[in-house]
């Protein structure tokens, strides 16, 4: 059917037709009195080989392909050749049923090439076992192309029932040519679910951008492979529903009406990455235009969401730039909706190329601060600070074990792309043809108000300040039409706020000021946080928050090692110290043939490349004392060649104990150094206030086919923040204080990270009144462990990783803030599950 038939038939339907696959109550045989379901016929079809299907998952990932979550099985199944039929003469209806088996499976899905039913006919799809929602079609889900592609059915079991009035008992069409057997995501798969430095988008995190978390959903094509896609605004802003995702995903107009949308597929508790709703859902879209140079792809849906799912169409920016700050939006391994952030500035490159500007085809985000993207986040949209969207996902190597990049598609040449219709964005976007730069986010029934910039406060500054920056502006903007008030507080007494008080008008906006007051300038070195909280007197829409992060003292170098001289560290199989050969390069490129900063160097193999089918090998440092360290990183030049991670192995760890070891760093990608690259890697959430650090470089392990350099270093260094305290032995097992009484306030911790408890120590230079709470990531406190009287010397507490309630907290960073009456001391612990 040609482009414009179809396209007439569209505007029809997204007026008229009501959502596909709305729930129904009950299938009609839960109803009425019909046949057991053990009577119906059952088709068996083949399992999946799970095993197998992961490995060829890894292998598409690899080749850029979109993520998997389902293996087809092509079928031709009619009810007149499968399936049993009764006539129900009470109810004047006759009913058909089949089931459809495949053992061992997490879901199924359907496509029919043929699709129709009369007024009073309906089919429902249902889980056999009664598991999630039930699967309804009627007439108005009819398609000019005659076909329908169904939202999953969880388990291994579904029902087709199809009932028809009795005297339209020949007046159908259905043919099923394929079933999805699903064996990973939709939330049934636990073992696969997405890493756990995700945010779910219901939490506080995602507060100022509830408006664009409501535009993006995740898709599935064909029945088998799953991405991230988000709904775009037009310049006529007349909700015309184009869904914008990457042209990897596999979309054209062959596989438009396979496209399956699922709607606020989200946790409904912060922290749980899991219990999202599969319920609003819709199907088919009309292919409008792609271009892989960029890789875009845009679709039309053949009809509105319900408006009852509150879905937003999200803005664009289309100018020639790179932002400084990012946020994506999306579904990791096509789990629930999480939101990312990176709070620098993104760069204009070629795919996956490191260079810029390129071909100035993406924006690479360097590495993500908060949050990740792993498969099944392909397609989902880049927003700018002012929540508009520049990009969508191609790929990249980020994931929660490592600081890689990703990159996105640019908006900007997308827009224009190949010069017509099909490969460029304006001819759908901007039906005025206006040409602006920018379009807002559309949300229908938008009210309260937003925040912006999205990150927190950041600063500064030497012990008694000033502190750098000196204040930051926040636009309050009222989304209403109708005036509202608003109050903006904080709970440290540190942070200065202007303007934090009043009444803000329909559609206007006012700017808040975030300083630092005196108390600021009498705090100890270290690291403090606070919580601004931005509210909505009038009916709570938009109530949100800003972190205040202030760091008190420089971060200096407080390790070193310049290869001038051999560490002495333990070294095991082909690790060496000494002066590199410039040889090997079989693959990739050689070893240098000096250090960055003189002549020696450690290095794996410096005469060559590593060996095929080696085992770990690691080279392993001494303990280094950071008890009194906060913020702790290692930096170092690295001369690296290494297979990419499906083959080939390299990696940086570390530990507290020399015996269990964290992934610092691992590769991804491959690695081809051609000089000597300076990397940093935070190890504060292990090494802050540690007795004991080690660190671990590890090559391999390696398969028989690429050789490549290996490992080189030079210039290793350790990097913190001193706190300003003396180095205090911990309490021995007895309880016994130390030694020497303290001279002022500290604190530190072990296990540190921990799990299931740590045990905190803090000192008491003179008798005071002493409060230690214990808040999260964004200075909110989560459990007080101590408030009270205390005497000089050294008290011990015990935490169990639980709030004010003795819920369990999530996984993460955690600080704990020890106030005396003279001085404050902060803490970073982690909590590991």
């Amino acid at each position: 059917m040609s482009m414009g038939v179809r396209l007439a038939a569209i505007v029809v339907l997204s007026v008229t037709l009501a959502p596909m696959a709305r729930p129904s109550t009950v299938p009609i045989s839960e109803r009425l009195a019909v046949q057991p379901l053990e009577r119906i016929e059952r088709l068996t079809l083949a399992p999946v080989d799970i095993a197998a299907a992961r490995a060829e998952d890894s292998d598409r990932r690899a080749a850029g392909e979109p993520d998997r979550f389902a293996m087809a099985e092509d079928v031709y199944l009619t009810p007149e050749t499968h399936g049993t039929w009764e006539e129900l003469p009470a109810a004047g209806l006759v009913l058909w049923r089949l089931r459809i088996v495949a053992p061992g499976c997490l879901s199924l899905n359907l496509g029919c090439e043929r699709f129709f039913l009369p007024p009073g006919g309906r089919l429902v799809l249902h889980a056999a076992d009664g598991r999630g929602p039930v699967r309804e079609f009627t007439e108005r889900d009819i398609r000019p192309h005659g076909q329908l592609w169904t939202p999953v059915v969880l388990g291994d079991e579904l029902v087709m029932e199809m009932t028809l009035p009795l005297m339209a008992r020949d007046d159908y069409a259905l043919a099923v040519i394929h079933v999805g057997k699903g064996y990973r995501t939709f939330g049934e798969d636990l073992v696969a679910k997405s890493g756990t430095c995700n945010v779910d988008v219901v939490c506080p995190e995602g507060d100022p951008w509830r408006n664009e978390i409501a535009s993006v959903a995740r898709i599935t094509i064909s029945g088998s492979f799953i991405c991230t896609a988000a709904m775009i605004n037009n310049t006529a802003q007349d909700a015309t529903p184009y869904l914008l995702t990457a042209a990897h995903c596999g979309i054209n107009a062959l596989s438009d009406a396979s496209v399956v949308v699922y709607w606020n597929f989200e946790s409904p508790v912060c922290g749980d990455q899991s219990g999202g709703s599969l319920e609003d859902t819709q199907s088919g879209s009309i292919f409008r235009a792609n271009l892989s140079d960029t890789d875009f792809c845009l679709v039309e849906l053949e009809e509105l969401p319900d408006p009852l799912w509150g879905v937003a169409w999200a803005g664009w920016n289309r100018a020639d730039a790179a932002p400084d700050s990012v946020t994506t939006i999306h579904h990791p391994s096509a789990d629930e909706k999480s939101i990312s952030f990176e709070y620098d500035a993104t760069e204009i490159t070629s795919r996956e190329a490191y260079d810029s500007p390129g071909d100035g085809t993406h924006l690479r985000v360097v590495d993500w601060d908060l949050g990740t993207t792993e498969g099944g986040s392909s397609g989902a949209p880049l927003f700018d600070a002012r929540h508009r969207i520049i990009g969508q996902l191609y790929g990249g190597y980020a994931s929660c074990i490592n600081n890689e990049s990703d990159w996105y598609g640019r908006f900007y040449r997308s827009w224009e792309g190949g010069g017509t219709a099909d490969n460029r964005l304006r001819d759908w976007l901007d039906p005025l043809g206006t040409a602006p730069l920018t379009v807002d986010t559309f949300a229908p029934g938008a009210s309260g108000f937003w925040v912006a910039p999205s990150a927190g406060v950041s600063a500064q500054g030497d012990p008694g300040g000033p502190f750098a920056p000196e204040t930051t502006e926040y636009t309050m903007e009222n989304l209403g039409s109708d005036p509202l008030d608003y109050l903006v507080t904080v709970d440290q007494p540190w942070v200065n706020i202007s303007g934090g008080s009043g009444t803000l008008a329909g559609n206007a906006s006012t700017a808040v000021t975030i300083g630092f007051g005196p108390e600021a300038v009498a705090l100890d070195p270290g690291f403090y946080n606070a919580v601004v909280s931005f509210a909505n007197l009038t009916d709570g829409v938009g109530n949100t928050s800003r972190g205040v992060a202030l760091q008190v003292g420089s971060i200096e170098v407080q390790y070193a090692w310049n290869m001038d001289t051999d560490p002495g560290w333990q070294r095991e199989g082909e690790w060496e110290w000494g002066v590199p050969q410039g040889a090997g390069g079989a693959n990739g490129n050689p070893d240098p043939a000096a250090g960055h900063t003189g002549t020696n160097v450690l290095g794996y193999n410096l005469a060559g490349d590593y060996a095929p089918f080696l085992e770990e090998t690691s080279l392993t440092t001494g303990p280094l004392d950071c008890r009194n360290l906060l913020a702790v990183s290692l930096r170092f030049r690295r001369w690296l060649g290494v297979e990419t991670a499906i083959y080939d192995h390299a990696y940086v760890r570390a530990s507290t104990d020399n015996v269990n070891w964290t992934n610092v760093w691992a590769n991804g990608g491959q690695v081809t150094d051609a000089a000597w690259e300076l990397v940093e890697y935070d190890l504060s959430a292990l090494a802050d206030g540690t007795e004991t650090l080690y660190l671990r470089w590890v090559m391999g392990t390696t398969d028989e086919l690429l050789e490549f350099c290996g490992w080189n270093l030079d210039d290793i260094e350790i990097l913190g923040l001193h706190d300003g305290t003396v180095g205090i032995e911990d309490p021995g097992d007895d309880g016994t204080p130390p030694p020497a009484a303290p001279t002022r306030l500290a604190v530190r911790s072990w296990p540190n990270p921990f799990n299931p408890q740590t045990t905190i120590a803090f000192d008491v230079p003179r008798p005071q009144h002493v409060s230690v709470a214990v808040h999260d990531a964004r200075g909110r406190r989560v459990r007080v462990l101590y408030d009270g009287h205390a005497e000089s010397g050294t008290e011990r507490l015990v935490w169990d990783g639980t709030d004010e309630r003795g819920g369990r907290l999530a996984s993460g960073v955690y600080f704990v803030q020890v106030l005396g009456t003279y001085q404050r001391v902060t803490h970073k612990i982690s909590l590991l599950k």
